[in-house]
C-alpha cells in the first residue's frame, strides 16, 4: 500500500519583538499570466510575446502536427511583457545577473494601496521635469500608508483603481502609466527595502530622455553614468507588472520572488505572497 506523506509547512518567527506563524502551503501569486495565444500586458510598443513549435530538420515540436512532443521556440522582452524582476546590470555596464541576486529565503514584505495625483495637485518633483498631465506616485501617498513600519525586506505596491486591464494593459505614449516621484523613491530608499515591487510597468517614466532617474536612486548609481561602484547597492531588485488582487489585503506579508537562473539583467518572475499571522490574533 502506498504511503500519504503530510508535510508541516508552517513556520514561525519573530520580527520588531512580535512573534508570526505562516504556512507556506498557503501562497498566493503577484504575477500576471503571460498568456502566448491571448491578451497580455504590453509596455513601450515591444512586440507580443510569442511562441512557435520549433522545426530543425525533420522534427516538429508539436503533438498536433505529428510529432513526438510538444517544444516551443518562445519570444518575449522580460521588460516589457509581463511580470518581471531586474537586477542593477539594468542600468550599470556589468552584468550582474537577476538570477543571482534573489536569495531563495523568504523575505518580509509590506504591501500597500496608493493612488496616482496629477502632477500639478503635488509639490514633488521629478528629472526631467514633470508636466501638468503626467500622473505620479507621491511620498506622501507612500508615507501615509507605511506609517511606522521598518524593517521590512520589501515593500510591494498596488495602484488603484485596480481594475483587471492591468492583466492585458497596452501601455504606450497615448496611454501613458503613473510613475513613482523623486521624493518618493527616496523615500523608499530611507526605509531601507532591498525589494521593490509595484503593478506599473516601470518606477520611472516612459518618456524620460532616458535618465532612469528612479532607477538610479534605488541602486545608487550616480545619475547619468553606468558605472558599478562599491558604493551601489548590487543586491537590491525592482519588480514590475505585477497584478495584487483586491482579495489580498494590505498588511505584512512572507514574500518569496521567483526567478529563473537567467544570467541577464531581468526575468519573468513570479512573486508569491503568505499569509502571516501573529501569535494570540
Amino acid at each position: 500500500m502506498g504511503a500519504t506523506i503530510e508535510l508541516n509547512m508552517k513556520i514561525e518567527f519573530e520580527h520588531n519583538g512580535h512573534r508570526y506563524t505562516s504556512d507556506l502551503s498557503q501562497g498566493r501569486s503577484l504575477a500576471i499570466n503571460l498568456d502566448f495565444d491571448g491578451p497580455q500586458p504590453n509596455h513601450f510598443g515591444a512586440d507580443k510575446a510569442s511562441r512557435k513549435p520549433l522545426e530543425i530538420g525533420g522534427f516538429v515540436g508539436r503533438t498536433a502536427r505529428g510529432g513526438g512532443c510538444n517544444v516551443d521556440d518562445i519570444f518575449l522582452v522580460p521588460h516589457c511583457n509581463g511580470t518581471h524582476t531586474e537586477s542593477i546590470a539594468h542600468i550599470v555596464d556589468d552584468e550582474v545577473f537577476v538570477g543571482q541576486v534573489v536569495r531563495f529565503s523568504p523575505l518580509l514584505g509590506l504591501l500597500i494601496s496608493v493612488e496616482s495625483v496629477l502632477a500639478s495637485e503635488t509639490h514633488d518633483v521629478y528629472r526631467p521635469p514633470l508636466e501638468g498631465s503626467d500622473r505620479v506616485i507621491t511620498a506622501d501617498s507612500i508615507k501615509s500608508q507605511v506609517g511606522n513600519r521598518s524593517g521590512i525586506d520589501a515593500l510591494i505596491v498596488r495602484t488603484r483603481p485596480n481594475a483587471e486591464t492591468k492583466k492585458s494593459r497596452a501601455y504606450a505614449e497615448k496611454n501613458e502609466p503613473a510613475f513613482l516621484t523623486l521624493e518618493a523613491m527616496e523615500f523608499i530608499v530611507e526605509l531601507g527595502v532591498k525589494h521593490l515591487l509595484i503593478d506599473l510597468p516601470s518606477v520611472d517614466r516612459m518618456y524620460d530622455d532616458g535618465l532612469l532617474t528612479n532607477h538610479h536612486l534605488f541602486w545608487n548609481v550616480a545619475e547619468q553614468t553606468h558605472r558599478l561602484s562599491a558604493e551601489c547597492w548590487r543586491e537590491k531588485t525592482i519588480s514590475e507588472m505585477i497584478f495584487v488582487p483586491d482579495a489580498i489585503q494590505d498588511g505584512l506579508y512572507l514574500l518569496s520572488i521567483q526567478v529563473p537562473s537567467f544570467c541577464t539583467d531581468a526575468a519573468p518572475s513570479r512573486p508569491i505572497v503568505y499569509e502571516i499571522k501573529e501569535y494570540g490574533s
